[in-house]
């Protein structure tokens, strides 16, 4: 590996691990202050920063919770395959997408089995209740969306 690939793959890594932590570490913060709601004046009203315990899937949709662990399990596997491969292949953008998405999706599995449910904080009213790691699972997928659309060869090689 280049002196510079692993200087970017070092700073990656801090970032991920850097976001990891924090999401953990502000899971842990509601769950002792479950009454707090912070900051109701940000953006007019439109985001608030509060408990909200999640027993389903994404957006609150409902999902028999055994079957939620097995199937989460089985997809964090087959991902950490195909970040290998990405690895194997070079290929640091699908390497970051994947890296992304099983990182949240790790904090979120935690969440299931320590809590039955997903932690989550950051509410927008019109919109829905989520956590750091539904933010990096998303950006994963768009990052991985976007080589779909725009870089087809390399994804299907």
């Amino acid at each position: 590996m280049k002196y510079w690939r692993r200087i970017v793959f070092l700073v990656f890594s801090l970032v991920l691990v850097t976001l990891f932590v924090a999401d953990r570490a502000i899971k842990y913060y509601f769950l002792k202050n479950s009454d707090q709601i912070l900051g109701r004046d940000f953006f007019m009203r439109q985001l608030d920063f509060h408990l909200v315990k999640n027993p389903g899937l994404a957006f609150g949709l409902p999902f028999s919770q055994p079957w939620l662990l097995v199937l989460t399990a089985g997809v964090l596997i087959v991902l950490v395959f195909f970040l290998v491969a990405a690895g194997k292949k070079s290929d640091w953008w699908l390497v970051g997408a994947y890296a992304l998405i099983i990182t949240g999706a790790v904090s979120n599995f935690i969440d299931r089995l320590r809590f039955n449910s997903v932690i989550d904080y950051i509410d927008i009213p019109w919109f829905t209740v989520f956590n750091l790691a539904d933010v990096m699972i998303s950006s994963g997928v768009v990052i991985f969306v976007f080589l779909i659309f725009f870089d087809r060869k390399n994804i299907l090689r």
